[in-house]
């Protein structure tokens, strides 16, 4: 058995889970110990749910791999898929060039198998609060989340996946993907999501699920060829009730573009209050267990590259700066050759909304931004005060006004462009609450759920920001140099 090499990678894979659910464990055993409900099959989440799986396979998603050769894919079951032998079921995808499919079945005999590890999922709550059953009759149950990194993807290619435990009965359906040329690219970015948050009066999660696919939905058909999104936290509202938070998980992952779209997913205050339950959601690249990680372990910052640019995600919720810059110091050791350095997180230290005097975000603004100066960030991207506003490059505390420009772009600049998006669901808006401040070259809020499209090139990075009552751009700004 030992030389059995499927074996073996599981075995190496789950060395480092076996580490973070042993402190996890050991941090929430007085207040939990119990595997927690999972929404086993919804009624609005069919893009996602996966019916013809038996142990209920459900919120599938995907995020950027460590580099664009890789893509880290996750899910959650309800079956702990832990193989004590070579024949016993473990995570796998399965992936196929879209070319060498021949009519709808998938082509099993072309694809290449990856394995992965399979994790119990606790949360901080009683027993009585975790439901067995919904009222819309969708069962829940114990959680299990399957990870698996795909490697070796070629550039500019259509593939076909699917996902399960490597038994004929247990594979999902099939989905498919493209990857892009990573020398010249688009991404997208949307602000807090925060499904949940408008759960008063006839405005309820539904409304919040329908404003989140119309934007995911708008985005994509848009811009068809991006090559991933960046969620800026806040994911999900989180509520007391168990089974709300995973009503609230299976709306975020319902769009169906999200089977093919890659996410980088960040921890909002909503999203961290959760404990140890949101890290379990997503497969992470290159994350750090001790850089701006919590207590709980699997929250640390992560990193990624996409052409020649370098994308640190860092969780501001770890307030203090000190250890995430250790994280963009090794960072940026590690990729030197990144012409773009990108920094996002979820607290806005340049905004204008109903958090800019918080004391929290008032200490982040005097500490943050020296850093980024420190290691020349180009850009920042942030979300929380649900409104949109763009900086003046800022550089020591202070807007650099007298820039060279060029066709309505900012050449050579100095500093680091801050950008802090709106709402991408609709849920929440906060109003303008102060007047605009030095720092602010753009502010925008008409209650209109935004998203931003990102184009990078050797030489230029350009947004604009799009409302998507009327897909109509309301801010553009690019840098050259």
């Amino acid at each position: 058995m030992a030389s059995n090499p499927r074996r073996f990678h599981y075995l190496l894979l789950m060395l480092p889970v076996i580490i973070l659910i042993a402190a996890a464990i050991t941090i929430i055993a007085a207040s939990a110990g119990t595997p927690i409900g999972a929404n086993a099959n919804t009624t609005t989440n069919t893009a996602t749910a996966i019916v013809n799986a038996p142990y209920n396979l459900n919120n599938l998603n995907i995020t950027p791999g460590s580099d664009p050769s890789q893509l880290n894919f996750s899910w959650a079951t309800q079956k702990l898929l832990v193989g004590t032998d070579a024949d016993t079921p473990i995570p796998e995808v399965q992936i196929a060039k879209a070319s060498d499919a021949e009519g709808p079945a998938f082509p099993a005999a072309k694809a290449k198998t990856f394995y992965g590890a399979s994790i119990e999922s606790f949360v901080s709550a009683a027993p009585s609060e975790i439901p067995t059953v919904s009222t819309a009759g969708t069962v829940f149950g114990g959680f299990y989340q399957s990870k698996v990194t795909v490697s070796g993807l070629d550039n500019s290619t259509a593939y076909v996946y699917r996902v399960g435990d490597g038994t004929d009965a247990g594979w999902s359906s099939t989905y498919t993907f493209n990857t892009r040329d990573p020398r010249s690219y688009s991404f997208l970015a949307t602000g807090d999501p925060q499904l949940g948050a408008k759960s008063f009066g006839a405005k309820t999660l539904t409304y919040d699920q329908a404003g989140w696919q119309d934007t995911v939905e708008k985005a994509a058909s848009k811009f068809p060829n991006v090559s991933f999104l960046i969620s800026l936290g806040d994911e999900v509202n989180n509520t007391s009730s168990q089974q709300t938070q995973d009503q609230e998980y299976s709306a975020y992952f319902s769009p169906s573009q999200l089977t093919s779209l890659p996410v980088a997913t960040i921890d909002g205050n909503h999203d961290f209050s959760m404990g140890p339950y949101y890290g379990y959601h997503y497969n992470l690249p290159n994350q750090s267990t001790q850089y701006g990680a919590s207590q709980w372990g699997n929250d640390g910052d992560y990193w990624f590259t996409y052409g020649n640019a370098l994308f640190m995600v860092i969780n501001s919720n770890t307030e203090s700066i000190a250890t995430h810059d250790v994280f963009i110091g090794q960072a940026i050791a590690a990729n030197p050759k990144a012409k773009w350095r990108i920094v996002s997180f979820h607290h806005s230290v340049y905004s204008e909304a109903s958090h800019v005097n918080d004391a929290e975000i008032q200490y982040r603004r005097l500490s943050y931004p020296a850093v980024f100066d420190k290691y020349k960030i180009d850009v920042v991207l942030q979300g929380h005060d649900h409104s949109y506003t763009r900086s003046f490059q800022m550089l020591g505390g202070l807007p650099q006004k007298n820039q060279t420009i060029a066709k309505g772009s900012v050449v050579n600049p100095t500093g680091t462009l801050y950008l802090t998006l709106d709402s991408g669901s609709g849920s929440k808006f906060y109003a303008f609450t102060v007047a605009e401040q030095a720092y602010s070259a753009f502010r925008w809020q008409q209650d209109v759920p935004t998203f931003s499209y990102v184009t990078v090139d050797d030489n230029k990075f350009s947004i604009v920001t799009y409302r998507t009552d009327n897909v109509s751009a309301i801010d553009q700004y690019s840098i050259t140099k």
